[in-house]
């Protein structure tokens, strides 16, 4: 419960470039349609990580403030939402970030969450579970028997992007990424075949690499590495192939063939969750939860304390296979 002095923990960034550090702060107060939320789980994705490295394209909010953008909780005070409600919440870091004990959302960036699905599940579903389900089933408009590479398989937006292309009924799913022992777990994730992202490889060597292992022409890819693999990528698509790219992990740039794009009327889509509408979200990671609590969708979760978040911070600079979670509580 809330500390009768009104102060609590918060992971907090004074220097742009350094991890956070836990300090007292005082606890925030909702106001107008804000409620106030006991924070269980808190993810702590890339973005985080680069805005509080101050290279992030969006810029960052004043220093010193609380980052983490999505967390799980429980709702405080009976209001829009009952007192004990479990929800996932997205917040902004310019208000009330998610890597602190308490936490202040409007209660419509919540959605209340299904018992049998827990907290750290949850955690780690949101902004890569949104980020693969959405470029795939709105950006890529997936259809069924549809022959799907999903580039930078083996991190969290990747392995969860296999298993919603096999939930849209994709016909052959090809997973391709760096860490061969990585790319093995992909394969009980529902991959038919993977692909190492071998950077000795010429584009076109790499480009027929996909090309066997996906048994023809691709027709979706899921790309959030950007850079060479997605070029190489671009060279093994087919007539009317979709590339859609929500990241850029492996670069900031690359160039794509004129004769692709023109010749097989390539479209190369961009994805970010920001751009889509609070409602379209909502009801998207509805779906994921409830197939992540029916089993269909598994998320691996390595979990951190909250005193432990500049460990947490260094693991999630590793680019780990699986979600960082921070638990304040």
């Amino acid at each position: 419960m809330p500390d009768p002095d009104g102060l609590m923990r918060a992971a907090q960034v004074t220097e742009l470039g350094r991890p956070p550090q836990v300090t007292s702060v005082p606890r925030p107060k909702p106001g107008g349609d804000e409620i106030l939320l006991e924070v269980t789980a808190a993810a702590l994705n890339p973005v985080t990580i680069t805005t509080a490295s101050g290279t992030y394209y969006g810029g960052h909010p004043p220093l010193p403030y609380i980052p983490g953008s999505e967390g799980t909780g429980r709702v405080v005070a009976d209001g829009p939402l009952a007192a004990g409600t479990r929800v996932r919440f997205e917040a902004s870091e310019l208000r009330s970030g998610a890597l602190a004990e308490f936490c202040v959302t409007a209660a419509a960036n919540c959605v209340e969450l299904p018992a049998s699905l827990s907290d750290r599940v949850a955690a780690g579903l949101g902004v890569a579970g949104l980020a693969a389900w959405l470029a795939l089933r709105d950006g890529a408009r997936l259809l069924p028997g549809e022959t799907v590479v999903v580039l930078g398989a083996t991190g969290a937006v990747g392995q969860i992007g296999i298993q919603a292309a096999r939930i849209m009924g994709a016909g052959r799913i090809v997973a391709a990424g760096r860490d061969l022992d990585a790319l093995q777990i992909c394969l009980g994730l529902g991959a038919d075949a993977v692909v190492a992202l071998d950077e000795s490889l010429e584009l076109d060597e790499l480009a027929a690499s996909l090309l066997e292992a996906a048994g023809g022409p691709l027709q979706v890819v899921l790309d959030p590495l950007f850079g060479r693999p997605s070029m190489a990528a671009s060279r093994a698509c087919g007539t009317g192939a979709r590339l859609v790219n929500l990241g850029q992990s492996a670069g900031a740039e690359a160039t794509y063939r004129s004769r692709d794009i023109r010749g097989k009327r390539l479209s190369i889509i961009g994805h970010a969750n920001g751009a889509v509408s609070p409602a379209v979200r909502r009801s998207a990671f509805v779906e994921l939860a409830t197939h992540a609590a029916q089993g269909r969708i598994r998320v691996e979760v390595e979990e951190f304390p909250l005193h432990e978040v500049q460990a947490a911070w260094l693991r999630q600079q590793q680019s780990p296979h699986r979600k960082v979670v921070v638990r304040p509580v």
